[in-house]
Formats: structure tokens, C-alpha cells, sequence
């Protein structure tokens, strides 16, 4: 059994997701999510999203398929399924259809849908939808 650590975490700081080349993963977060660059440095790349920071680094070896243990960032979305359309028709490939994942009080559920960026990382949307 671990031993207890006087530690609080105030915030999540920042999301990292490893992508071959982080400037040309750009346009799939910029043009397809609809993010906003915030910086853009030499193979690191950091977009608006709110309290916490997306960014993606370049780095040949670590980037590709999902491993077991990997993180799977969630991004939230005021309209859940205008954003799976658009998003189909951005020619994104969802591997996992929209799925309830939670109640979210009287005639409310949360959605959430899987997909890759070109890199073949998974990322997820998530939203309130009436039932």
C-alpha cells in the first residue's frame, strides 16, 4: 500500500499527445477541432482549450497507435452530435460510435464518441445531450 503523501493538486496543467511531426498535425487540430494555436515552437505546439493546455511534441518513436496506458484526452463540446457530423465529414474515421457515458440529471446524458488524428492517436469528444 503506498504510503500518504501530503500532496493537493490544484488544476490539470497540461495534456501532452506525441505526433511525428507536431507542425504538420496542425491543420487536423486547427481546421478540423476548431482549436486555436497558442504557441508554436520548434516541435511543440500548445492550443487553447480552456483551464487546461492541449499540446502536441514531436517525437518520432513514441507517436502511432494507442498503447495500453496510454491517456485518452476528452475534449467537451456544447453540441454533441453537430460536432460527430462535422467531424464525419471532415472525413475523420470514429472507431467508437456515440456511446452514453453518464446520466447528467433529469432528461440529460453524457455522449462520447472515439476517433484518431492522422497520427493515429485517440482522442474523444464528449457532451450533454437530451435523452
Amino acid at each position: 500500500m503506498p504510503v500518504k503523501a501530503n500532496v493537493k493538486i490544484s488544476e490539470l496543467s497540461h495534456v501532452i499527445v506525441y505526433v511525428h511531426d507536431a507542425k504538420a498535425a496542425i491543420p487536423f487540430y486547427k481546421d478540423v477541432l476548431g482549436m486555436t494555436v497558442k504557441v508554436d515552437d520548434d516541435g511543440w505546439v500548445e492550443f487553447e482549450t480552456g483551464a487546461t493546455t492541449f499540446c502536441l511534441h514531436s517525437n518520432k518513436e513514441s507517436s502511432g497507435e494507442r498503447m495500453h496506458g496510454q491517456p485518452l484526452p476528452v475534449f467537451t463540446v456544447d453540441d454533441f452530435y453537430g460536432t460527430v457530423e462535422s467531424l464525419k465529414a471532415a472525413g475523420v474515421k470514429i472507431f467508437k460510435e456515440p456511446v452514453q457515458v453518464c446520466e447528467a440529471g433529469p432528461g440529460k446524458v453524457g455522449m462520447s464518441i472515439e476517433f484518431k488524428d492522422p497520427d493515429g492517436n485517440a482522442l474523444s469528444v464528449f457532451g450533454y445531450v437530451s435523452k
